[in-house]
């Protein structure tokens, strides 16, 4: 990962996250308050905070030279965070490996699980889309937020396989779905399907 400063962030299976500036490396550990020294995944927040995804440990708030950790006491739906992203409201989401889906809006968690909708509560991917829909890939197929309800597709509407790795949507709205098994496009329908009264 890249911040704003134009460091580089990298994450490590065991060695906690190195920061790069151009000049030196300095490593981040759990003796300096990191969650967990097996880091999953990344993200820099508008306010230039730096979220650390750990196995195990929670996710970790980096700011500065202050280390906040939040784990399932704090309201976090479990303790593997394995993708995260900020969407246009500023609320943080956080893919967890064992609990499902939590947003953060800076003063508390709320988590969303099967029992909400979700298609699976092992999530390995996060995408909001371009309008402001929150894509969730899942071990159970990929899952559609829109902030009201979750629609899930799975391997029985077209997916290559229901482990769904990473998202991406093009320049033309398609979402490209990276799964154990190949790679799905799915193009949302631009126009509504006639409707009959008969």
């Amino acid at each position: 990962l890249e911040d704003r400063k134009g460091h580089l962030w990298v994450g490590t299976y065991g060695g906690g996250v190195t920061r790069f500036d151009g000049e030196r490396f300095v490593t981040y550990t759990t003796a300096e308050g990191l969650g967990s020294n097996r880091v999953l995944s990344l993200l820099e927040d508008r306010r230039g905070n730096l979220w650390v995804g750990t196995l195990w440990g929670g996710v970790t708030r980096i700011n500065g030279t202050e280390f906040v950790t939040y784990a399932p006491a704090d309201g976090l739906g479990g303790r593997s965070v394995s993708a995260m992203i900020e969407d246009r409201t500023d609320r943080l989401w956080f893919g967890i490996v064992d609990g499902g889906l939590s947003s953060y809006d800076g003063e508390r968690f709320v988590t969303y699980t099967t029992a909400e909708g979700l298609g699976n509560d092992k999530v390995f991917s996060l995408l909001e889309d371009r309008r402001g829909d929150l894509w969730i890939g899942t071990r159970g197929g990929i899952s559609r937020y829109d902030g009201q309800v979750f629609q899930s597709l799975t391997r029985r509407d077209g997916l290559a396989h229901n482990t769904v790795r990473k998202m991406v949507e093009d320049s033309s709205g398609d979402i490209w779905i990276a799964t154990d098994g190949g790679v799905t496009r799915y193009r949302s329908r631009r126009t509504p399907p006639p409707i009959y009264i008969t």
